[in-house]
């Protein structure tokens, strides 16, 4: 089941969190990690199904149909990083562990980031089903619906009287639209 942060407010910097995992991941990828005391490590490659069962201590092993890393430990595979990209099914599929924990999918076919932790799949994802406000870099863009703008109910201008009656009552509603996108309890959509 996915789950819906009903929070007060959601910023969108978990999004770029959720970035800047990636990137360290494959940050991490780019520079292999060789632990201490193992010099001699290897690196090796290919599917899930043909890793070793064991190692020695700083091994590296890249899981070519998952786009996974491990190392080894010295008493077991470890995920180190990378992500895997495909349908949910296909995820749903991969039976992980705590060895895996850290490791990232995500389904191309609903959107969403999945996290192996404490040996199962969690989904990162955040929903935007919002209750108050989403909010960018900390600023307020988009909140509830605020009371409707009643519309302008002079009749045409056919005298002078009219006319300006008509011109203030527009001024009104339009300056009533303005503060409404402007303010922060609003829907914050411009300075």
């Amino acid at each position: 089941m996915a789950n819906i942060y009903d929070a007060p407010d959601i910023d969108t910097s978990m999004a770029l969190r959720q970035v800047g995992a990636t990137q360290e991941s494959f940050v991490a990828f780019q520079s292999i990690r060789t632990l201490p005391g193992s010099a001699s490590s290897t690196f090796s490659f290919g599917a899930h199904a043909s890793r070793p069962a064991s190692g020695l201590t700083g091994d590296n092993y890249f899981e070519t149909d998952r786009g996974w890393l491990y190392y080894y430990s010295g008493t077991a595979w470890l995920y180190e990083s990378g992500v895997n990209v495909g349908t949910n099914a296909t995820r749903a599929a991969i039976t992980v562990t705590a060895n895996d924990n850290g490791a990232l999918f995500f389904t191309n076919d609903q959107n969403k980031w999945w996290r192996v932790e404490g040996g199962a799949w969690v989904d990162k994802s955040v929903s935007f089903d919002l209750t108050t406000s989403l909010k960018i870099n900390g600023t307020k863009v988009i909140g509830a619906r605020g009371a409707a703008v009643a519309d302008v109910a002079s009749a045409d201008a056919t005298d002078l009287a009219t006319a300006i009656t008509l011109v203030n009552e527009i001024k009104a509603q339009l300056n009533t639209l303005l503060a409404r996108t402007r303010a922060a309890t609003g829907h914050g959509l411009i300075a």
